[in-house]
């Protein structure tokens, strides 16, 4: 930026609102003061006006009414004057008005303007002007320049900032640093997080950003619990900024496609073929669930009614675009199956059963018919695309080689059992004893060593156990009554548990399952007292 500070922020001095002053060239080319009064967090309602030391109008005022008249030096007066309102967080929307009405009311033209600096704009500057040089390690910085330069790939999996975040909070020596340079590191990482935002939506693309975010809340929560430090409230609220920045990038990822969702097939053009456009599709469904849990959780802990409508609006949404995409009775692949627990999740928790009995009838009724009459596009227990491309696009494919092993049926019947669906659980019986009798039908359960696992990676590589083979009874209640004994035994933990949900951060496991194809912890469904 090239500004020379003619003031800094002192102890025990007051400074009428003013933090740092610089003398810079600003984007119009014209050199000006820029005076800035530096807030911590988002700027709501509350930090308006007050008392406290984070209020924003009472710095305004005494910047413009005292600050420039008194205390700048004479050589400056003649300058035009910016004063920038700077915090790492946002405005939040029911500020904004307030915010635009003062700063029109006191912009005098040629002579004093306003700018707000929120965390995107910082980071875009900090980016610019400072990153390279001095904020990255050298033995990694190649691998964050690398990251943004390839956003633009839709093929690029973010391999090179996974290495960056693995760096940082991997690194030895980083748990024995002090408390300080523990939050410097945290910071560090929000940073980049911010940065990689901002450079998707340069791109118009940020589904980059929504996997970052994903992956940077769940490793660095991974490293609190790893090194016993839930509990310092300075490393937790990084956590909450990144937590909080996850929520509003997944929000406008999905604001941006939700008119396409609302159209008829309005989402289908994204795939060259049918099991292209499957996996597409569902991706988004998993999506949009998690948004729905995100908003639905944080206003439950909060109390924030906005948070809770904007989990209804999502879950409306979901239904829509559920309706308006045959696709979605399609699945191609058994692990599917995430995807849509996390929407029923969703829909249940805005207590839409009658929905989700539609729509896991469908979901039969379509696998019964692709399997049977197609003999293709039904949902293989295998993740490789070659295999699904081999089944799909080839002849002479053995259907029942692909069909050996079942997560969605038994874990669809169960979904039944828990929300009294009795005829679709019957409906998955027959389908159950027409087309997977020789299959192995299998849930995968945590064990008590998930947390050493579940923020890095799939956990169910690592740990956890599957219950297998499971039969789906004719009778619902000897199913019910399976599903009763395996929440008895010794094995099924209780994940109230786990760090990430005593510290209010139960979608983290959520996140887990949707970002590393984790599956879904029966215990959502299957618990006595849900």
């Amino acid at each position: 930026m090239k500004h020379k500070v003619i003031s800094k922020a002192q102890i025990g001095v007051r400074q009428y609102g003013v933090d740092i002053a610089s003398v810079g060239i600003d984007k119009d080319g014209i050199e000006k003061v820029f005076l800035f009064t530096v807030k911590e967090g988002d700027i709501d309602r509350k930090d308006w006006d007050g008392g406290s030391e984070q209020a924003v109008r009472p710095s305004l005022e005494d910047i413009r009414e005292t600050y420039i008249s008194s205390h700048l030096e004479e050589q400056y007066q003649k300058y035009p004057k910016k004063i920038v309102l700077a915090t790492g967080g946002d405005l939040k929307q029911a500020i904004q008005l307030t915010w635009s009405q003062y700063t029109d009311k006191y912009t005098i033209e040629n002579q004093l303007e306003y700018a707000f600096w929120g965390g995107d704009e910082l980071a875009i500057l900090i980016e610019e002007h400072l990153f390279n040089e001095h904020m990255i390690p050298q033995k990694i910085r190649s691998k964050f320049r690398k990251t943004l330069a390839l956003l633009n790939d839709t093929d690029y999996d973010l391999r090179d900032y996974y290495d960056f975040l693995k760096y940082v909070l991997e690194d030895e020596k980083l748990a024995t640093l002090s408390p300080k340079k523990q939050l410097k590191a945290l910071r560090l990482i929000y940073l980049a997080l911010n940065i990689i935002y901002s450079w998707s939506k340069e791109e118009n693309n940020l589904k980059p950003a929504l996997l970052a975010s994903e992956r940077t809340v769940l490793n660095v929560w991974d490293y609190l619990y790893k090194n016993n430090l839930t509990n310092k409230k300075n490393l937790t609220d990084v956590v909450s900024k990144i937590y909080f920045k996850h929520i509003n990038i997944v929000s406008e990822y999905c604001e941006k496609l939700a008119p396409a969702m609302r159209i008829k097939d309005g989402l289908s053009m994204y795939g060259h073929h049918f099991i292209q456009e499957s996996k597409i599709l569902f991706e988004q469904v998993g999506i949009l669930a998690e948004l729905g849990h995100l908003c639905y959780f944080t206003g439950f802990q909060t109390e924030n009614k906005e948070y809770l409508n904007y989990s209804q609006h999502i879950s409306s949404l979901l239904k829509i675009y559920i309706q308006n995409h045959k696709a979605m009775y399609n699945p191609v692949y058994d692990e599917h199956i995430i995807d849509i627990s996390l929407a029923i999740l969703l829909l249940n928790l805005w207590n839409e059963i009658d929905f989700i009995d539609e729509w896991i009838s469908n979901l039969i009724s379509h696998i019964q018919f692709a399997y049977n009459a197609q003999g293709k596009y039904f949902p293989i227990d295998s993740d490789n695309f070659d295999e699904l491309v081999e089944l799909n696009l080839k002849d002479g494919a053995n259907k029942e080689e692909y069909i050996k092993t079942s997560t969605m049926l038994p874990i669809l019947a169960q979904w039944c059992i828990s929300l009294g669906l009795i005829e679709s659980y019957k409906f998955i019986h027959h389908v159950s004893t027409e087309i997977y009798e020789k299959s192995t039908l299998q849930i995968w359960y945590p064990d008590v060593d998930i947390e050493k696992f579940m923020y890095i990676s799939n956990a169910a590589y690592k740990c956890g156990y599957a219950e297998a083979p499971i039969t789906i009874h004719k009778h619902p209640k000897d199913f019910a009554k399976l599903m009763e004994e395996i929440h008895d035994s010794d094995n099924f933990i209780d994940i109230k548990n786990l760090s990430s949900v005593k510290q209010g951060l139960f979608p983290l496991i959520l996140i887990s399952n949707r970002h590393f194809r984790m599956p879904v912890f029966p215990q959502l469904w299957n618990m006595k007292d849900n």
